[in-house]
């Protein structure tokens, strides 16, 4: 699916403050499964017990890692080599850390150019199904983060369940959770999670 301006800003804040479960590469068939702990209401009723929310991309046309011992900003940190297939275990490696940072579909390059040159692994699929980028991160302690750039063109959603859930659901879940916290609704609570103060 072509995702439009409106799709990407509303996935951006569906996933902003999310926990990163796992990420993980079928590279014979192009296709990268990712999944997050979405912060996600319904319109009504308690919030979900399972939040788990499972991200499809394909064809997958690149997948970027940057592995490093130290901190985001140093140069001269070291860089850990992997392959695709260890993907996984490492992102498991960081125990379950949130996202955030409000951007993460269609990220400007330059985002990207601030660690391309450091790269653990740079896999290759279909150049031609480049159409959007997702970029993740996770970053540990002790001195220790990862930076993930995957390149797709199409992308879907499914629950635990394995039942396919729609984009405008996933949008709607998102932005109902972030305007509940700021209007006070108590299933946002236990999040650790506070509005800022005016």
């Amino acid at each position: 699916m072509k995702l439009t301006t409106e799709d990407i800003h509303g996935l951006d804040v569906a996933f902003n403050e999310a926990t990163l479960l796992g990420v993980e590469v079928a590279a014979s068939r192009y296709i990268c499964a990712i999944t997050l702990a979405v912060l996600a209401l319904p319109p009504a009723g308690p919030k979900p017990e399972d939040s788990r929310l499972q991200i499809i991309l394909h064809p997958v046309g690149r997948v970027a890692a940057s592995l490093r011992h130290g901190q985001w900003d140093d140069e001269k940190a070291e860089v850990e080599p992997f392959d695709i297939e260890k993907l996984l275990n490492i992102v498991q490696s960081f125990h379950g850390l949130p996202i955030y940072g409000w951007e993460f579909l269609d990220t400007p390059e330059e985002k990207f150019t601030r660690w391309s040159k450091r790269l653990s692994l740079d896999w290759q699929g279909d150049p031609s199904d480049m159409i959007h980028n997702l970029t993740l991160f996770q970053d540990g302690s002790p001195q220790r983060i990862l930076d993930l750039r995957i390149w797709f063109r199409d992308i879907e959603f499914r629950r635990p369940s394995g039942e396919d859930v729609p984009i405008g659901t996933v949008i709607a879940d998102g932005k109902r959770w972030w305007d509940g916290l700021y209007s006070g609704d108590p299933r946002t609570q236990g999040q650790g999670i506070f509005p800022l103060k005016k």
